[in-house]
């Protein structure tokens, strides 16, 4: 006997959990024993709902006197009664269900692809390598003396023993939501946006210094943001099946919350210090210096300038 229709009962993601044939109409759904349909939800009665076929291959849904009643998502409207097409999705308690007729059109097959680079172990293992790279040039730059270079083990272990737990924990809730841990993709990812931060940064460094535009540190800022948003979207996807608008969306927000924070406690600094001046602190090479300076002598003429200015004011004053 062939299926006159197939109710589809979804999960939070809008994929199918089951599918359960339809032989004879009307069908009951419900949690109790004595239905066509059983559902393990505490919040849908022994017998909630009643799908029967209706005109033009749609399909009616009735309550049957439910305390939680029927929904039409996205709206959360009760409903005694309603068509619904193969498209719509009925909310009982805290289920979803769809219901489809056998001459229902599937979408074509998608081909098979590769696994993305990101995805494998190698491409983790180099990238990883080059962020440990990075690092170890930054601790050996900053290292003014000897033997501070004796203590460049610290910010290297601190940085790996920080993205290993951060790995670990994106790795867990993956294993936790979709049963696989993704381990590597989450750290390849990881990796990259630690890589690209640290790239942005230097630029952005030597370009202040450079070009002595001090705004250009805000500019850093912004980059970072967009940086660590993207970098939190990948992780998103690789963990939720949700749209991915909504998974970006999430990540900006987060992502500006956070260094807004930032932004806005180096600009209180900046307030805290009206009045005073104002200097960019980026020292690198003279060789990277793109732009004239004042000569010493200019600079010591102008303190020599300050300091008669300083000196005359005092003399009348009171």
């Amino acid at each position: 006997m062939e299926p006159l229709a197939f109710v589809e009962i979804l999960g939070r993601h809008g994929d199918v959990m089951a599918r359960h044939p339809v032989y004879r109409w009307p069908v009951r759904a419900g949690r109790g024993y004595d239905v066509d349909i059983i559902l393990d939800d505490r919040f849908v009665a022994p017998r909630h709902l009643q799908i029967e076929p209706a005109l033009n291959g749609r399909f009616r849904v009735t309550d049957l006197d439910s305390v939680n009643g029927i929904s039409l998502v996205p709206s959360a409207r009760r409903i005694g009664s309603g068509e619904v097409g193969p498209d719509d999705i009925v909310r009982l308690g805290q289920t979803q269900i769809r219901v489809r007729a056998p001459s229902y059109a599937v979408r074509p097959e998608v081909r098979l692809r590769a696994t993305s680079m990101y995805r494998r172990p190698l491409s983790f293992a180099i990238m990883s390598a080059a962020l440990l790279g990075l690092v170890v040039l930054n601790a050996w730059i900053a290292a003014v003396q000897q033997d501070e270079r004796l203590f460049m083990v610290f910010p290297i272990v601190a940085v790996c023993i920080g993205v290993g737990i951060w790995i670990s924990l994106w790795s867990l809730v993956s294993r936790m939501v979709g049963g696989r841990a993704n381990f590597a993709a989450h750290g390849f990812v990881a990796c990259a946006g630690l890589t690209a931060l640290a790239l942005a940064e230097t630029l952005v460094d030597y370009s202040s210094f450079g070009f002595h535009l001090r705004w250009l540190n805000y500019a850093g800022t912004a980059a970072a943001a967009a940086i660590f948003a993207y970098a939190l979207y990948r992780h998103l996807r690789l963990n939720s099946r949700a749209p991915r608008r909504r998974l970006g969306i999430i990540a900006a927000i987060v992502s500006v919350v956070a260094f807004g924070v930032a932004a806005g406690l180096e600009l209180a600094g900046d307030s805290a210090r009206e009045g005073r001046q104002v200097y960019d602190p980026t020292l690198k090479p003279p060789a990277f210096l793109w732009v004239p300076g004042i000569t010493p002598e200019a600079f010591l003429g102008d303190g020599a300038r300050l300091k008669r200015k300083v000196d005359a004011l005092a003399r009348t004053a009171p």
